[in-house]
């Protein structure tokens, strides 16, 4: 008797994304890879008693989801502290902040997130000033949705010996009212003020906040996902991690990028566990690039540009990192062995990325597959650059809907045509991705957002940019895969690789695009073992 498999999806629509064999009706598994794709009649010799068949009843199956970058431990916390992302004015905030201190013992931190000033009826940041009325004897700290700056109440100020006399520190900034107090609102690094104060997440909370955001990913059908700003968080965030994939709390395949701020140098190299670098680890955890802030947020207006924004004229945003401090930091990464991965927005941030890209690694950098992530306000001459470099860009189409509206008002209608493009970027490697718990981030709506370009007040967002729907698919599978270099092993459905694959309701290729975030999961699998069904 031949190899009989554990796992086989039959009666579907199989679009593998392969070119050798791009569709088929049924797949077979074993021991975590797929041992065959074809016809129902080639597949089903390889089906015995100990099988797992799972009937797609007509469904369309294709290879898992991969977000090459979005936050899994920050969205899990999101799923159980104070959740602002629907929030519409400061009323809400200070509401939602309310019922968690009516179930918290006085003295206990308050956290959260996911405001959105631009979605606030009052189109501004909330204050310590509307939030000590509801939190007199809490500290309360919310974090914007983009991450780079975040809302604190007087308790937590206090904590945190946040006063008038407080400088600002490099690369942020505490904003004052007109008498020199301090707001609440901490920019960029000043927000590590607080966050230093913050009592740490103990094992099992982080453990629990994973398993949430595990259990809604696997709902939304990603198999893999690059958590981009790992080790930061919680003191023992990688332990969680490991514990959280080993009894199956979390169960995709996991990237950690680690925070560049948490390497200690010695010896002129980063002083990493005994030398690990980017690749070790496991097919299901595994050290991913490192991660380096160079600017901050286009909605926040601390993302750094060339020309200053068009509201407010005065302002051109912020470097994070002196250019020559950047240069060193990938110096030493690209040394030890690491991938680097750079959170670049602005124009001014990418050019300085790619100056350090090109001095640091020369004209074949593609060899070493640097990212910039967001690549958000990308000029034609630093795109022909990222081109020739070929520099992988991971980028995030739902900011087009979610924030959009927000960077017409910020970048003014002139820059539009080089926000956030796509399009043009043919000929890049490129990775579609969510950020969240910035934005939404199922990736059909991701999809569908590349697909159409549209705000969320139905305003175009230069719908010439947008991608195909297979360039899409292909972005979120193979260009995230190969971000993280996984190609071999992720990103489309071929014997060898990994069985990691999601079963739709409906082909998206017959779909309406504006229909396309609709379209249900059915069942998600990892390495034939199916996460979720329906």
């Amino acid at each position: 008797m031949g190899i009989q498999a554990d796992f086989v999806v039959r009666n579907a629509r199989i679009r593998t994304l392969s070119e050798s064999l791009p569709f088929a009706e049924a797949l077979a598994a074993w021991r975590g890879r797929i041992l065959a794709v074809g016809r129902e009649e080639e597949i089903a010799p390889l089906i015995g008693p100990g099988t797992r068949v799972l009937d797609a009843d007509g469904g369309t199956v294709l290879p898992g989801f991969h977000d090459a970058h979005c936050h899994i431990l920050l969205f899990g916390l999101s799923l159980v502290e104070v959740n602002l992302r629907e929030a519409q004015t400061i009323a809400e905030v200070a509401a939602a902040v309310a019922a968690h201190v009516h179930r918290t013992p006085p003295g206990k931190w308050i956290r959260g997130g996911g405001y959105n000033e631009n979605k606030l009826r009052e189109r501004r940041h909330p204050t310590r000033h509307d939030l000590d009325p509801v939190s007199p004897q809490h500290p309360v700290w919310l974090s914007h949705i983009s991450g780079h700056m975040g809302v604190a109440n007087s308790q937590a100020l206090a904590i945190a010996g946040i006063t008038r006399e407080t400088p600002d520190p490099p690369g942020g900034r505490i904003v004052r009212d007109a008498d020199g107090e301090p707001t609440g609102l901490l920019l960029e690094t000043a927000q590590e003020l607080v966050k230093r104060v913050l009592p740490p997440y103990t094992l099992e909370d982080t453990k629990a906040a994973l398993a949430a955001a595990g259990r809604r990913m696997a709902e939304e059908g990603i198999t893999a996902a690059q958590d981009a700003w790992a080790g930061w968080i919680a003191p023992e965030e990688f332990r969680a991690y490991q514990e959280a994939v080993a009894e199956g709390l979390l169960p995709q395949r996991v990237w950690l990028m680690v925070d560049v701020e948490r390497l200690a140098v010695r010896d002129k190299r980063f002083d990493f566990a005994f030398g690990l670098h980017t690749g070790f680890g496991s097919d299901r955890l595994r050290l991913g690039a490192i991660k380096i802030f160079i600017d901050g947020s286009l909605i926040g207006r601390t993302a750094a540009l060339r020309r200053p924004y068009a509201d407010p004229p005065d302002a051109t945003g912020m470097l994070v990192k002196a250019p020559q401090t950047l240069l060193e930091l990938i110096r030493l990464a690209h040394a030890g062995g690491w991938q680097v991965a750079m959170h670049a927005i602005g124009d001014r941030a990418i050019e300085v990325a790619l100056d350090a890209i090109e001095e640091v690694m020369g004209p074949e950098a593609g060899r070493f597959r640097p990212r910039i992530e967001h690549c958000g306000v990308l000029m034609p001459d630093l795109l022909e650059r990222i081109r020739r470099l070929q520099v992988v860009v991971v980028t995030q189409p739902r900011f087009l809907y979610e924030l959009g509206d927000g960077f017409r008002i910020a970048l003014g209608e002139e820059r539009m045509r080089w926000t956030y493009p796509l399009a043009s970027m043919r000929g890049v490697p490129v990775a579609l991705s969510s950020d969240r718990p910035v934005v939404d981030g199922a990736p059909m709506k991701g999809i569908q957002a590349a697909v159409v370009r549209r705000t969320q007040s139905g305003t175009p967002f230069v719908p010439e940019e947008a991608f195909t729907l297979e360039e899409a698919l292909r972005a979120y599978t193979i260009g995230a895969a190969y971000a993280a270099f996984a190609e071999a092993e992720l990103g489309t459905l071929e014997p060898g690789r990994w069985a990691d694959l999601v079963v739709l309701g409906a082909d998206p290729f017959e779909t309406d695009p504006e229909a396309l975030e609709s379209i249900p999961i059915r069942a998600t699998v990892v390495g034939g073992r199916v996460v979720y069904e329906s």
